[in-house]
């Protein structure tokens, strides 16, 4: 298993996103052990920051949510500004954009809850 250094933690431990808990730990110790941090410490940094990023339900969450797709490709084309029309405001448009300020607020708390 050879290492593959990104900003996608999924592909620095070389795991697909539907690894489970286990897998996920496996794959982490297996890196570290090919790249120790005595021997390679800016290697083990970023093993150890994506394993950080993936360890817990809550981390791997947050990574999910902000992780972008490699797989997807824009074109200049894809950009032009007024091609076509933006979709109109609609009351689902809203509630979907709520939604999505509610998850990033609920997660900001989650970052300085400290469980009794």
């Amino acid at each position: 298993m050879s290492a593959h250094f990104t900003d996608d933690p999924y592909k620095t431990l070389g795991i697909e996103s539907n690894a489970t808990e286990a897998e996920i730990k496996q794959a982490y110790f297996a890196l570290v052990r090919e790249h120790p941090p005595e021997r390679d410490p800016e290697g083990f940094k970023r093993i150890r920051a994506a394993y950080e990023k993936l360890k817990s339900r809550g981390e791997r969450a947050e990574t999910d949510l902000f992780r972008v797709d490699d797989s997807i490709t824009l074109d200049a084309g894809s950009l032009k500004r007024f091609a076509i029309e933006p979709p109109p405001v609609t009351l689902d448009l809203i509630k979907t954009d709520l939604i999505a300020i509610e998850i990033f607020l609920l997660l900001e708390e989650l970052k300085t809850f400290r469980p009794d």
